[in-house]
């Protein structure tokens, strides 16, 4: 994971974005809310996180193919969709990480029955001379 390929996250002021475990997001009004969660490291009481607020773009749309007046819409900043794109690639990378974890440990609980059952058939094969 290279960090160069987030930089909308560092020009938030993240300095290590491999600190970042989640993030949550939600809209109050017109102003779209990002809150970045962190991984409590040893020592800490508690999980540091930090809040981020993006006013949302207004737009005039047209309606009806234009026979009947312009409605007032809002969308997310430009800046705000790179950013949860980036969050997006983190929290993905991570699961990965924590998928191929359990995969592993699976295949270790499988390798440890099957060599129990191998070593258990050989002493009995011994038994039986």
């Amino acid at each position: 994971m290279k960090d160069t390929q987030f930089e909308t996250l560092k020009e938030m002021g993240i300095d290590n974005v491999r600190d970042i475990e989640k993030y949550t997001s939600r809209i109050e009004g017109d102003i779209d809310i990002l809150k970045i969660y962190f991984h409590r490291h040893q020592g800490d009481w508690f999980a540091k996180s930090k809040k981020f607020k993006f006013q949302r773009v207004h737009k005039d749309l047209r309606v009806n193919e234009g026979t009947t007046t312009y409605r007032h819409t809002t969308e997310p900043s430009p800046f705000y969709l790179r950013a949860v794109d980036e969050l997006d690639k983190l929290v993905a990378q991570d699961k990965q990480a924590e998928d191929k974890k359990a995969i592993l440990l699976e295949e270790i609980d499988h390798l440890e029955k099957v060599m129990q059952r191998k070593i258990e058939d050989i002493r009995r094969q011994i038994e039986e001379l």
